[in-house]
């Protein structure tokens, strides 16, 4: 999965003194978009070196032994729009390798495009999740008065009113559903992404994690679920997640009533399953465990 790394190592404690040195990797955002120079027939980040503002420059995280900024002089507003991340309408205008070689990049766009390696992509994505929790909490949301980074714990506090706001991350479940040796395959509707999927959603207030996944189960696909059985997390910054397997057993009528959510639903025994184009998600991950029989009974 994308967080699976090794052999690079990711350090994600909080060091807001660490000094910036100017080879340092700049992430710089504009919406899902991201700053990327190509060198070759590779990208690579900006530095350090190539921001005259170092005092914009917020410290991030560290793979292995160097050390990531985030750019925080952008316009931005932080605001989330599913159309962008996913492509949208405008994916057929999303600029290629060969219109320049400094150009802002739609992160799904760099895992399809395939010219990104996992350890990349997951730093770009956990980068994009912090840059949305920046971008969404420059003002207090309790006073209005704007909020300063505290210095010994990754929290953004107003000096007015006191309140503390600390990165945003949001529950939600992957859902491998079984009939035996068949599970349910999906495709989303309206994204142009045409990758195998499993059921999924995200938690609501009060509810458990099962009960999230009963629930997404019943809403999507119009089935019923028993024996439910945690499988493996995963972090996943693109829309702030931390996403959490289960499988479970239909129980009852098998027949998939679909909620519009999804373009299709489909039985798949396991020698059809072919899975997502790379391993980056715990989506695949899933989908192959179950094809090679090795889920959790």
């Amino acid at each position: 999965m994308i967080q699976d790394i090794y052999p690079h190592q990711f350090h994600n404690a909080y060091a807001p003194d660490r000094e910036a040195k100017p080879a340092d990797p700049v992430f710089f955002y504009r919406r899902d978009r991201l700053l990327l120079l190509k060198e070759g027939d590779s990208w690579r980040l900006p530095t350090v070196s190539e921001f005259p503002e170092e005092s914009l420059l917020v410290y991030l995280f560290s793979v292995d032994d160097r050390s990531y900024f985030l750019y925080m002089g952008s316009q931005d507003d932080g605001s989330f729009d599913e159309d962008l991340v996913y492509g949208g309408k405008e994916r057929e205008d999303a600029p290629s390798w060969e219109d320049s070689k400094a150009d802002f990049l739609r992160l799904h766009f760099l895992r399809e495009e395939g010219s990104i390696e996992k350890w990349q992509y997951f730093t770009a994505i956990t980068a994009f999740h912090l840059h949305q929790w920046y971008s969404n909490n420059k003002f207090c949301g309790r006073c209005g008065h704007e909020t300063v980074q505290k210095s010994d714990e990754r929290a953004l506090v107003c000096p007015k009113c006191g309140n503390h706001i600390y990165p945003r991350i949001n529950p939600a479940v992957i859902i491998g559903v079984t009939n035996g040796d068949k599970l349910l395959v999906t495709r989303y509707a309206n994204r142009p992404i045409a990758y195998d999927a499993l059921v999924a959603g995200f938690t609501e207030i009060g509810e458990t994690l099962e009960e999230n996944v009963i629930r997404e189960v019943r809403e999507e696909v119009g089935l019923e679920v028993t024996n439910i059985r945690y499988y493996k997390s995963q972090p996943w910054g693109v829309v702030s997640d931390v996403l959490m397997g289960f499988y479970c057993d239909v129980t009852g009528d098998t027949t998939v009533t679909l909620d519009g959510e999804l373009a299709s639903a489909i039985w798949m025994d396991r020698s059809e399953i072919k899975g997502q184009p790379d391993d980056m998600s715990l989506t695949n991950e899933m989908m192959m465990v179950f094809r090679d029989g090795k889920e959790p009974k």
